[in-house]
């Protein structure tokens, strides 16, 4: 019974985690809202999130040694939900306001991305670990797509009223109150270990480098398919919604079905879904469609919802368990500083290349595709490394 409460509660809060996407619906309407401010600030209101999520992801491994769980993950969702009702209130007065916004709403992300994870490890060990890791997965997909639904349809009347679906927050912290074990640090944490095995490994680091580029690439499509739905006449802030959905719930049946994947696919896993994801954005490139906006979401979803859960079990398993929850720390921080980043580099490559949205689409597919090639390369030769040892 104990463990079924402690799963509603790390499901819970990982329905959240995909939250601060809800403004990538919004973004040509913020930017229609406040005329003369760069395009550059207004894509921060989706890309500092991440990088307030960087921060708090890699000091919560280390804060959680210290301070029980469960007070990290309610400080991160009341920031969350603060953040969200302050957008709702106030958010038009000022860019800034919102920018704000999104610092709290990186608090909450960064934060809980590492702590549904270190819980995971905490309580779930072996298969268990990586089926609850997918089921986490599927929650934070499927949470993505219904916040991401409601939020268009909220836009579609108004870009404020779209963080009206923060107020979810609310019944995540009662939630969490509730079922969540007031942990104290695990006894093993300050346990005495060999040197070897209390330090982070090359695996672990190569792990993150793959998570960041992933970030980097990935996350043209998210900062830029509201754009592109715009400047294509394709539809509006409804139609980016309905896309993100679709992206949210190819994620969803991923997640579901990761164990399964895991367990077939093995150490292809995350090669196979870079080059998925990759094809998705290649396909946008080419048509420039509408049908081939929600193929790139749906196989961008794919990927998402299969690294994830796939870098954090690689990443925990490389260690030893007292710094598992350092290792996930520094891959979910690894992630943020990529997401950060992306708007910066996709955006850099297209003025060079003249200006066009659709280039940037180009680099994400060669990027993912580049990066699934150097996973499958590099875990080969840090695993023949491993048995010389």
């Amino acid at each position: 019974m104990e463990k079924k409460k402690i799963k509603v509660a790390i499901l819970s809060i990982s329905s959240l985690l995909m939250i601060s996407m809800t403004a990538s619906a919004i973004l040509a309407d913020i930017q229609a809202y406040f005329v003369g401010v760069d395009p550059a600030l207004i894509a921060m209101v989706l890309t500092i999130p991440a990088l307030m999520g960087l921060v708090f992801a890699f000091a919560s491994g280390p804060l959680s040694l210290r301070l029980p769980k469960k007070n990290l993950v309610i400080f991160g969702l009341v920031c969350g939900l603060a953040g969200g009702m302050i957008a709702l209130l106030f958010g038009s007065t000022s860019i800034y306001v919102l920018l704000g916004c999104s610092l709290l709403l990186g608090i909450a992300q960064g934060m809980n991305a590492t702590m549904s994870m270190a819980l995971i490890a905490d309580y779930f060990v072996a298969e268990e670990s990586g089926a609850m890791m997918g089921l986490q997965s599927a929650f934070v997909n499927g949470g993505s797509m219904v916040l991401l639904f409601s939020s268009g349809m909220l836009a579609g009347i108004s870009w404020q009223l779209s963080y009206l679906v923060y107020l979810v927050f609310i019944p995540v912290i009662a939630i969490v109150i509730k079922n969540l074990p007031k942990d104290q640090a695990p006894a093993h944490a300050e346990a005495e270990t060999s040197e070897k095995s209390a330090k982070l490994n090359a695996k672990v680091y190569f792990t993150a480098l793959t998570m960041f580029l992933f970030g980097v690439f990935l996350f043209v499509f998210q900062t830029n398919v509201a754009m592109f739905v715009a400047s294509k006449g394709l539809g509006d802030a409804s139609t980016s919604g309905l896309i993100n959905t679709s992206m949210s719930a190819a994620g969803m049946l991923t997640g579901i079905l990761f164990g399964r994947m895991q367990r077939l696919l093995k150490k292809l896993v995350i090669p196979v879904c870079l080059l998925i994801g990759g094809l998705g954005m290649l396909m946008i490139f080419l048509l420039g469609t509408l049908p081939s906006l929600f193929f790139g979401a749906i196989c961008g979803g794919f990927c998402l919802a299969t690294i994830n859960p796939a870098g954090t079990f690689q990443a925990a398993n490389a260690v030893h368990p007292s710094i598992s929850s350092l290792a996930i720390a520094v891959v979910t921080a690894s992630t943020s500083v990529g997401i950060f980043v992306s708007p910066i580099v996709s955006s850099g490559v297209a003025n060079l290349a003249g200006g066009s949205i659709e280039i940037k689409f180009l680099l994400a597919a060669v990027g993912l595709a580049s990066v699934g090639v150097m996973s499958f390369i590099g875990n080969v030769i840090l695993d023949r490394q491993q048995v010389i040892q």
